[in-house]
């Protein structure tokens, strides 16, 4: 099964895609546009993303690696485990 790496968190957030959500969809972790979510799993979209890490008090700016990274193994886990 496809995981959320690092490189895909950062496409979600550099995204210019109007509703850009990430989504895995035939084994590939994608970033498409809310439309075209119909078949394809949601991880997370770029809104939900933002409005969480701005809650959090954080901004976008303030992102390292590392918050990157921990970002997409948590996402990872939802994605390999999605009823738990």
């Amino acid at each position: 099964m496809a995981m959320v790496e690092p490189h895909h968190i950062r496409a979600l957030l550099e995204s210019q895609i109007p509703g850009a959500t990430l989504v895995l969809d035939e084994g590939r972790i994608l970033v498409v546009a809310d439309a075209h979510v119909h078949h394809a799993t949601v991880v997370i979209a770029k809104e939900t993303l933002t409005d969480k890490l701005e809650a959090g008090g954080m901004s976008l700016d303030q992102l390292t690696d590392d918050h990157i990274r921990h970002l997409a193994m948590a996402l990872n886990n939802m994605v390999q485990k999605p009823n738990v």
